[in-house]
């Protein structure tokens, strides 16, 4: 008959052995849960940039090069700031008689 004293001691060992196993898949989960943690914000982060990049450069841009400068017209009443009407002609618009 196996003796008492070895059977506490076999007992003692397995629930040793269960603690360390518990022991070792908590931490695995805990760094399979950072780590899939740490994929997702880096997910999110590409995302973000790609759709500002879309907004950016894509077709909700604002595009610059097409539009026509804006034009605006003075309501002064000011002559000074009115260009003076020249009627003569400018002498650079005249054909040179130089040969």
């Amino acid at each position: 008959m196996p003796s008492s004293k070895g059977k506490a001691r076999e007992r003692e060992l397995a629930r040793a052995k269960a603690e360390r196993q518990l022991a070792r898949r908590a931490a695995a989960a805990r760094r399979r849960r950072q780590w899939q943690a740490g994929l997702v914000i880096g997910l999110i982060i590409v995302a973000a940039v790609g759709v500002a990049m879309i907004f950016d450069w894509g077709p909700f841009a604002d595009d610059k090069s097409n539009e026509q400068p804006d034009v605006t017209t003075s309501t002064s009443t000011d002559p000074s700031s009115t260009p003076s009407e020249d009627t003569s002609p400018n002498p650079s618009d005249e054909p040179s008689d130089d040969k």
